[in-house]
């Protein structure tokens, strides 16, 4: 159809109406009477004329215009295009497919942006697709104090946004596949009177961060997927925010997803995740990143589904998150990775049920998780695991037992895993390469009098292994003595007792005559046996280059 005249005086109750593969659509304003038709539809029309007055009368009540397909028009808004001028009641416009599209305002009619913000009132959602040339928008867009939500997709020449702060009421933003885009305004960021809830950021393949200093302190949820150059949220590069704070402790931050950002190393470059984040969903994690740590995020359930793509992941490490209930599934096949650290999840139930990685995993530490019941599976299996950190109300270890490979071996408040390795009668004597051993009790514990720990049925004495170097007595409340095996750890040199109020007794041969260190605190019994000033062990010391005690 080559022309389209309409009129429509004759249809008073008309709700919504749309207008299609027309070269050219002729509004003739003077005569037509819009009555109560609140939803307009243009598409498909390369040209529109607008003949006669002021439209506001006749169109009262239309709150939703949608403009499509319009391929000549450069801006919208311009003085002669009466009906987006007087549209006050308008609540949400939708132009999309405008690929000749630069700005939403015509830059040489100066009043149209007070126009804009004028006659543009009552607006709360504005959505822009598919308009290939669209470089900015005006500064007045930003104005529109009903502005609810701002969709911006597939604007792939847009630069940037007016540096200005957000609508008051502003509460989601999403932008997807906007190519060019590089920044975003910091004006955004640290406006201390945002409502920014949601920010969601897909495909924008120039961006390399979100924000310089921090963001919107209002966000709720933020969103971050395909954005191939961004390498972390905030940079921190020390621009200065209005808002006298830089920190995040105002943070309502408690959603956070990234997916498929390959250039990603570090979500905040100096600063903690959110004490407020419930959710945190790093998926498709890129090929590169070797680190994910996840700290004092109180409410956090969730990390991720599943972490077996991350071919390079080297480190995980999860502190403070006291309500995290899983773990990510394939744990097993990350095969770079070499430490996991887990400290104080007291709602951890289990790991998932592949296990650990076999292949480089040198440190494990979990402590603190006070649901979690059993360490992972085939955990003697880890052949290369060298340091181990136990610690929490675990009830037992596996009949296989812990891996004999082991350097240094820390045990936290959990006699369990001692009564478990007598049990078995696979002592500690197994472990011929342990350099470094931690043991610290708990209150409660009326099992340790005598250490190392002896049965008193077999009448034998739980064996250390020879090759010690380092051994820590830590918080046994009812441990009274040293055991005579002892002396045997001839290759050792640091030995520290400490929170051991009833410890009283030394072995009659004294100490490995190996020891350069001795350090004691909390223990006031034996300290006051160890006195340089007649203390009765004080002979059986004086081999010791360092003997450090503390009342």
């Amino acid at each position: 159809m080559q022309r389209i005249v309409i009129s429509i005086t004759s249809l008073p109750a008309l709700c919504k109406m749309e207008i299609g593969g027309c070269k050219k659509v002729v509004w003739r304003s003077a005569t037509d009477h819009l009555g109560s038709q609140n939803s307009v539809v243009c598409r498909d029309a390369s040209n529109q004329v607008f003949l006669a007055g002021p439209l506001k009368p006749r169109i009262p009540k239309l709150e939703e215009l949608k403009i499509n397909n319009i391929q000549n028009e450069t801006c919208i808004w311009k003085s002669h295009n009466e009906l987006l001028q007087d549209i006050c009641s308008l609540k949400r416009l939708t132009i999309t497919s405008c690929p000749k599209l630069q700005s939403l305002v015509a830059e040489e009619e100066k009043d149209q942006q007070q126009q804009l913000c004028q006659l543009s009132c009552r607006l709360e959602y504005l959505i822009l697709s598919y308009c290939e040339g669209l470089v900015k928008l005006p500064q007045s867009s930003f104005s529109l104090s009903s502005l609810r939500e701002i969709e911006i997709f597939k604007c792939s020449s847009l630069v940037s946004f007016p540096e200005v702060a957000l609508p008051s009421k502003l509460k989601k933003i999403q932008i997807g596949e906007c190519d060019a885009l590089k920044s975003l305004p910091e004006a955004w960021m640290c406006d201390t009177n945002s409502s920014l809830e949601i920010l969601s950021i897909h495909g924008c393949r120039s961006l390399t961060y979100i924000a310089a200093v921090q963001l919107p302190s209002s966000l709720k949820m933020l969103t971050i997927w395909y954005c191939d150059n961004i390498r972390t949220l905030t940079v921190e590069e020390g621009i200065q925010c209005s808002s006298s704070s830089r920190r995040y402790t105002s943070y309502l931050l408690e959603h956070l997803g990234i997916r498929y950002c390959p250039s990603l190393t570090c979500i905040f470059s100096k600063n903690e995740l959110p004490a407020t984040l419930e959710s945190l969903e790093v998926g498709n994690l890129p090929p590169s990143l070797k680190s994910l740590r996840v700290r004092y995020c109180s409410k956090l359930e969730s990390i991720a589904e599943r972490l077996d793509n991350n071919t390079s992941l080297e480190t995980i490490s999860i502190y403070n998150c006291e309500n995290l209930k899983i773990l990510p599934s394939g744990l097993h096949k990350l095969h770079q990775l070499r430490e996991i650290s887990i400290g104080s999840c007291g709602n951890l139930v289990s790991f998932p049920g592949g296990g650990l990685p076999c292949a480089k995993l040198t440190a494990l530490e979990i402590y603190d998780c006070k649901r979690l019941k059993a360490l992972p599976k085939g955990l003697h299996n880890l052949s290369t695991l060298q340091d181990l950190t136990i610690g929490g109300a675990l009830l037992s270890l596996e009949e296989d037992g812990l891996p004999t490979n082991l350097h240094s071996l820390v045990i936290r408040g959990n006699m369990e895993i001692w009564k478990s390795m007598i049990e078995w009668g696979r002592g500690f004597h197994r472990f011929s390469s342990l350099r470094h051993l931690t043991i610290d009790g708990c209150d409660d514990d009326t099992m340790m009098v005598s250490f190392p720990l002896e049965d008193k049925r077999l009448g034998t004495v739980l064996r250390l292994p020879t090759t010690l170097t380092s051994l820590r007595i830590e918080d046994f409340p009812n441990l009274e003595r040293l055991s005579s095996s002892i002396i045997d750890l001839r290759n050792l040199t640091e030995l520290v007792l400490r929170g051991c109020p009833k410890l009283k007794y030394f072995p009659e041969k004294g100490l490995p005559s190996s020891l350069l260190e001795l350090w004691i605190s909390g223990c006031p019994l034996i300290e006051e046996k160890c006195r340089k000033d007649g203390g009765q062990y004080w002979d059986l010391l004086t081999h010791i280059p360092l003997v450090a005690i503390y009342g």
